[in-house]
C-alpha cells in the first residue's frame, strides 16, 4: 500500500472515533421516539403537533419542529440538555436518561424525516 492509501485508512477509521459521531439506526430511533412518547410533543415525524395542550392547563404550547435536522446538531442539543447548558425541565430530564447510542439513533430517525412545509395551529385562544 502506498503512503496515502494508509493516510486515507487512517482517516476513515479514527475520524468517527475522534468525532465520537458514529451513524444511528434510523429504525431503532423510531422505536426510542414511540417509546419515551418523544412524539407527544414532537408529533409521530418530528413536525410537531397541531396544537398540544397539557390536561392541566388551558392555554397552548408549542413545541420546536425537529424533523430533517442535521444529525450533528440533534445530537449536541440532547448533549447540551444533558450536561444543562441547555435549559428545559423536560428535555433535560428525558437527555439525562439517554445512552449516547439512543441519542444517535433519534438524531438518525428525526434526520431522516421530511419537514413540513409550514406549521399551523388550530386553536381557540378563547376556550
Amino acid at each position: 500500500m502506498n503512503r496515502i492509501t494508509l493516510v486515507f485508512l487512517g482517516c476513515c477509521i479514527v475520524s468517527p472515533l475522534a468525532f465520537g459521531q458514529s451513524s444511528g439506526d434510523s429504525a431503532a430511533g423510531k422505536k426510542l421516539a414511540e417509546e419515551w412518547q418523544c412524539t407527544l410533543c414532537h408529533g409521530p415525524d418530528g413536525n410537531g403537533n397541531k396544537v398540544s395542550t397539557r390536561t392541566e392547563m388551558s392555554e397552548a404550547w408549542s413545541t420546536p419542529r425537529i424533523s430533517a435536522q442535521p444529525q450533528r446538531y440533534f445530537i449536541k442539543t440532547m448533549q447540551d440538555y444533558k450536561t444543562g447548558k441547555r435549559s428545559n425541565d423536560d428535555m433535560q430530564l428525558m437527555a439525562k436518561q439517554l445512552s449516547d447510542d439512543e441519542i444517535r439513533d433519534l438524531a438518525a430517525w428525526y434526520g431522516s424525516q421530511t419537514p413540513r412545509a409550514q406549521a399551523t395551529y388550530d386553536f381557540d385562544p378563547e376556550r
